[in-house]
């Protein structure tokens, strides 16, 4: 069985075996395809393959990046349902665009959608690594809301710096993340390490404000208290002073 919620290093198609049949909701990935920068060349069959072997796995829908041309067709007892596009408005590529395609066990027609994301702004900035195809999170975050629930699990077999394993913890979906190079799981895993301890940092920060802030309140309804329960005292009587007998 593979684990969930951790960057697991080794070959997806290798792990797939331990992975059980409709163990999965969804997969959502960036698969390794044709491109014009001649990139991971040497794994594009294994993932176009990794589409068609998925579909015994997941229950609900398979979501993959492609190039917006000879996008792979779907097995038997699965459909097309969507193709989204993807802008990246930062983009120095001659074609700016990525397709989204997803499939699905249930025909059904369904909106197609535009996203135009940045691959940097200045709040992503600081998460950046040094990966050609990284995504940003927010447009797995779009993927991840639109095709699975709280506490659904994801696959991703290409997951490559993290982006998706990090989609899933903020919105508290399961995650099986597996990456071939050690490099990028490195990277995949510290990105990780690192949200944890910021979500650990913001924890303790709130449960210490409101440590302070029930002291500071604390005191005064004790004063209230008290002087709710203390018996009422009789005022003194002011007696008239009586003028001296001659």
């Amino acid at each position: 069985m593979i684990p969930r919620d951790q960057i697991i290093e080794g070959d997806s198609i290798t792990l797939l075996a331990d992975l059980p049949d409709a163990s999965v909701t969804a997969m959502i990935t960036d698969p390794p395809y044709p491109n014009g920068m001649n990139l991971f060349t040497e794994e594009i069959a294994e993932g176009l393959a990794m589409l068609y072997l998925a579909t015994k796995k997941v229950t609900g829908h398979i979501v993959f990046f492609w190039r917006a041309s000879d996008v792979p067709r779907p097995p038997p007892g699965w459909y097309e349902i969507a193709r989204h596009l993807w802008h990246k408005p930062d983009s120095n590529s001659r074609v700016p665009y990525e397709a989204i395609v997803v499939w699905s066990r249930e025909r059904k027609n369904e909106r197609c959608r535009f996203w135009s994301v940045p691959l940097l702004s200045l709040r992503s900035l600081g998460d950046w690594k040094p990966h050609p195809t990284q995504k940003p999170v927010q447009l797995l975050r779009y993927l991840i809301e639109d095709y699975t629930k709280e506490g659904d699990t994801v696959f991703d077999p290409f997951v490559g710096s993290g982006t998706t394993a990090i989609a899933c913890q903020q919105l508290k979906r399961h995650f099986i993340a597996v990456e071939r190079n050690a490099e990028y799981v490195a990277i995949a895993r510290e990105r990780l390490q690192l949200r944890e301890q910021r979500a650990e940092e913001r924890r303790q920060r709130t449960e210490q404000e409101e440590v302070e802030r029930e002291e500071t309140r604390r005191p005064l309804s004790e004063v209230r208290e008290d002087q709710r329960q203390a018996p009422k005292q009789a005022k003194p009587s002011v007696m008239s002073k009586q003028r001296p007998k001659r």
